[in-house]
């Protein structure tokens, strides 16, 4: 399973229009216009900006349903979409910075309801820890609280910057931000939109699409509750967006207020597990953004394992697939007719994490590598010093892509060349590239020191957490009789809902992914700065927490950038805390028919420019 580090704090998830139950067609119907996707990892939920509900799955599913200022294409490059709005910088000081985001007159959410600037507000509800707590919504950066709307947004950039409240024009199309500085990758925080006229209607208990006048009348209400920050109000609406939208099943009994967009597509049915069908929107198609060309249904299946993927592409099932792919997965697909395979390094990179405690102070973890003490540390350390990362990626990950190595750092990837030669050089990746014998020896020395001479008839139970694919069950295979060999009993097995686990502290460790979307300055800081809410293991650390302060601070050269990530690298290393261990290969296989699929780095992978596709 792969998350989503999310570099757009600010971008509100938005969910999509109408539904009705269709029909999956063949990949080999006469006058085709559907392309059939398969994602690795079930569908979670619609709005992924919701605390776990930050998957790449998620992502690739509602992004053709919605529009906004910007998307990013496969060079990893930010692209206007100028068709939806504009912005521009309206004032540029060391302590005054303002940009104006201004929504094009004729903009529709498909239930007939004008988009303008009232729809960018609440990115500031779910991003301002500010404004959370000074209308009565919790303080999202206080520990164990979470706060009226549980958003990944707080604790970021545009948190630690924002002045006051944003500045809506009088004719409603504006908005304008106001930074206490020249914020780093400002660009990529514009405020996403979302129909707030929902939020109002299903808080108020409703369950259909409301007439234009009731939309308007809700929209006016927002705008209101917004401005006197109406507590009561507020708080019914953040249940609402907090949880309604982790919905799996989309049907004719789902309430259609979820599902308002502005994209070219709208969600048509989803079932649990399964699938979910994507079809084309007449009424928005191509006002918000790029027109579609040839497709008018897209259906992901989640339901199509990597091992069955080559002979349900061969069988003309499928049209794209990209997956966590073995070696067999890799010489199976080559033998497939009628397919082109792809293959080049993603912007995503699997990592080991261990839990020190709850996060952001929730809950008591009393597991074996609880805290900061020396004992804590040293058995972080023996675990992984242990980790066989040599065989992985002999064994594993080569056949896939044979110029794969060893990962040894998290703020660069070995595709980026000599950017990342240099800088593992400096960020503590020493202490686990001794080699193996040596790194085995000095962890069956720690955990000896606390466990005694019999540490292998008293191993130490370790739960640990990873999605039940081919390839992680051979990692954990793997990584389990390492394990075993230096005291650590290690406990799977794999399971498929692994994202709502993140939080449950019965797992002491996990395995999986972070995708990016695009590169930012503040780099992993999300995922490390102790308030963040995307600090699902408890790392508490003060060297992280001022570089990471530091990278939020303003706008830095690269070099200036690199120092602060190099901090950070070192205290991950010191403290033992997680251990990068490889770059995803990125293997493509598209059905040969189809046109204009151009597989990116950065989430989301497959389907940023769904515009382009056709037969």
């Amino acid at each position: 399973m792969k998350l989503r580090i999310s570099s757009r704090a600010l971008v509100a998830t938005v969910a999509v229009a109408s539904l009705a139950v269709g029909v999956m067609a063949p990949a080999h119907s006469a006058g085709r216009t559907t392309v059939v996707v398969t994602e690795p990892t079930p569908l979670t939920g619609l709005n992924t900006t919701v605390t776990e509900m930050n998957l790449a799955t998620n992502s690739e599913v509602v992004y053709p349903t919605g529009f906004g200022f910007y998307y990013a294409n496969n060079q990893k490059q930010l692209v206007p979409n100028t068709k939806f709005g504009s912005w521009k910088v309206i004032k540029k000081s060391k302590t005054d910075f303002q940009v104006k985001y201004t929504i094009n007159p004729g903009q529709l959410w498909n239930d007939g309801t004008p988009i303008d600037g009232v729809d960018l507000l609440l990115s500031h509800i779910i991003s301002s820890s500010a404004y959370s707590k000074a209308a009565g919504l919790g303080d999202p950066q206080a520990a164990g609280v979470v706060g009226a709307f549980d958003s990944l947004g707080y604790a970021g950039t545009y948190d630690s910057h924002i002045v006051g409240e944003p500045v809506l024009s009088s004719d409603h199309m504006s908005v304008t931000l106001k930074y206490d500085a020249v914020i780093p990758d400002w660009d990529q925080n514009a405020p996403g939109v979302f129909p707030v006229h929902t939020l109002e209607l299903m808080a108020d208990g409703k369950k259909k699409l409301g007439s234009a006048s009731e939309n308007a009348a809700a929209k006016a209400a927002f705008l209101k509750d917004f401005t006197s920050k109406n507590t009561a109000n507020l708080k019914d609406m953040g249940k609402i967006w907090s949880t309604a939208y982790n919905i799996t099943t989309v049907n004719d009994s789902t309430n259609p207020l979820l599902l308002v967009g502005n994209g070219d597509f709208k969600i048509d049915s989803c079932v649990d597990q399964t699938s979910c069908t994507l079809v084309l929107d007449t009424a928005t198609n191509g006002k918000s953004g790029p027109k579609t060309t040839g497709i008018d249904k897209i259906v992901f299946r989640f339901d199509v394992a990597d091992t069955s993927a080559p002979q349900a592409l061969a069988n003309k099932e499928i049209d794209l697939y990209s997956g966590q792919v073995t070696a067999d997965g890799v010489a199976q697909l080559k033998a497939v007719k009628g397919i082109t395979l792809t293959s080049a390094p993603q912007s995503t990179y699997e990592h080991l994490d261990i839990r020190t405690a709850g996060p952001n102070g929730e809950g008591k973890y009393t597991g074996p590598f609880a805290g900061e003490s020396q004992k804590a540390k040293d058995l972080r350390r023996a675990f992984l010093l242990a980790v066989p990362r040599e065989d992985l990626i002999e064994k594993i990950i080569k056949p896939t892509d044979p110029g794969a190595v060893i990962l040894k750092a998290r703020g660069y990837m070995p595709s980026d060349g000599a950017p990342y030669t240099n800088f593992i050089a400096n960020n503590g990746s020493s202490t686990y590239s001794a080699s193996y014998a040596a790194r085995m020896a000095e962890a069956t020395k720690l955990v000896k020191r606390y466990q005694g001479a019999n540490y292998l008839k008293n191993p130490i139970k370790v739960h640990l957490l990873f999605r039940n694919n081919a390839r992680r069950t051979a990692q954990y295979d793997l990584f389990a009789a390492s394990w075993a060999k230096v005291g650590f009993q290690v406990v799977g097995p794999g399971i498929p809902n692994w994202s709502s686990n993140t939080k449950n502290l019965d797992y002491d460790a996990a395995i999986f992914a972070w995708g990016a979307n695009l590169p930012v300055q503040v780099g992993d800081c999300p995922q490390e700065e102790s308030a963040s809410s995307n600090a699902t293991w408890g790392w508490k650390n003060k060297t992280i927490d001022a570089a990471c302060k530091s990278l939020e601070a303003g706008a830095l050269s690269n070099s200036n950038r690199d120092k602060y990530w190099l901090l950070m690298e070192k205290a991950l290393a010191s403290e033992a805390y997680t251990l990068p261990l490889f770059q995803w290969p990125g293997v493509t296989a598209i059905n040969s028919a189809l046109n204009g699929v151009k597989p990116s780095p950065i989430t989301p992978n497959l389907v940023w420019n769904y515009w382009e596709w056709n037969y």
